[in-house]
C-alpha cells in the first residue's frame, strides 16, 4: 500500500468511528481475540513438551499473558457491543434530606421538608445598629 492510500483508509476508519459505526473496530478486536487465543494455546502446548522447568516457566508466562490480553480484548468487545447505560444524575440523600429534580419549581411548591412552616424574624441587634448609623 502507498502511504497516501494508508492515510485515506485511516481517515475513513476514523470517520466511521466518529459517526458511531463500530463494525471495523469490532472486526479488529475479534481478530485480535482469536489471535491471542491461538498464541495462548500454542504456548501452552509448547510448554508441555519442555524438559526443563525454565522452559516450561517461560512459555507458560507467555501463554498466561496472551490469555489475559485475550480476556481484556473480549471485555472491550463486550462493552462496544453492549454499552453500559449512562446515568445522568444520582442523588444520594443522607439523613433527612429531600432532593427535588425537575424543571418546574412550582411542581415542588407543596413539598414540605419540615413539620411546619416558619419565618425568620430580623435580628433586633442589627436593626438597632442600623438605626444608630453604626
Amino acid at each position: 500500500m502507498d502511504v497516501s492510500d494508508l492515510v485515506a483508509e485511516m481517515k475513513k476508519a476514523v470517520d466511521e468511528a466518529v459517526a458511531g459505526d463500530m463494525k471495523r473496530v469490532e472486526r479488529m478486536l475479534t481478530n485480535q481475540l482469536m489471535t491471542l487465543d491461538a498464541i495462548f494455546n500454542n504456548m501452552a502446548q509448547r510448554s508441555h513438551r519442555q524438559d526443563t522447568f525454565k522452559g516450561i516457566e517461560v512459555l507458560m508466562r507467555l501463554a498466561l499473558k496472551a490469555q489475559a490480553q485475550a480476556r481484556s480484548t473480549a471485555e472491550a468487545l463486550a462493552v462496544i457491543k453492549n454499552p453500559k447505560p449512562y446515568i445522568r444524575q444520582a442523588n444520594n440523600a443522607h439523613g433527612h434530606q429531600q432532593v427535588n429534580n425537575g424543571t418546574n419549581p412550582e411542581q415542588y411548591a407543596q413539598a414540605h421538608t419540615h413539620a411546619g412552616s416558619f419565618q425568620t424574624e430580623p435580628n433586633k441587634l442589627l436593626g438597632v445598629a442600623s438605626e444608630n448609623g453604626k
